[in-house]
């Protein structure tokens, strides 16, 4: 099997996981703030549906996209856009699908090609790496959702 055949299948699951705990929830608990600082679950799956097209032009096209403060503003516009676990959803399964694409696309001989991102003030990471981030992010996410449904009393695994 190919790394990226791999990376493609985690992403794939971590997507199933991610979404299916956040649908889980409460719908009254969607904007709840654990401990009145901790992010809710809705601002989580509004990252989880629009973070997989800012890691597309980087795969395909070897583009770091603009990170200044007008890209900031618009990815926070079009985030808030989705204002339900149903739309975030969808738009996780859209967006995710196309990056699968782009990562099931990319060469062999390029995995260790290395980009410097804007994250952290800027970090030096292989193509290999850029691949898995967006599995990362949502793995991320999904513990955090998962000890929101703890918080709440939920001890169903789902």
């Amino acid at each position: 099997m190919r790394y990226q055949d791999q990376v493609v299948r985690a992403t794939q699951k971590a997507l199933d996981d991610v979404c299916r705990a956040a649908l889980a929830l409460p719908a009254d608990r969607l904007d709840w703030v654990p401990m009145g600082e901790a992010r809710p679950v809705l601002s989580q799956m509004q990252e989880v549906a629009t973070a997989g097209t800012w890691f597309i032009p980087i795969i395909r096209d070897r583009m770091v996209p603009e990170f200044d403060e007008h890209a900031r503003k618009e990815a926070l516009r079009l985030r808030k856009s989705y204002d339900t676990i149903e739309k975030c959803v969808e738009g996780a399964r859209n967006s995710t699908s196309e990056l699968c694409q782009a990562i099931a696309d990319f060469p062999d001989s390029a995995l260790e090609d290395e980009m410097r991102l804007p994250f952290g003030g800027g970090v030096l990471m292989t193509m290999a790496d850029v691949l898995v981030m967006h599995h990362w992010n949502m793995v991320y996410h999904l513990g955090q959702i998962n000890q929101i449904q703890l918080m709440l009393g939920d001890r169903e695994m789902h």
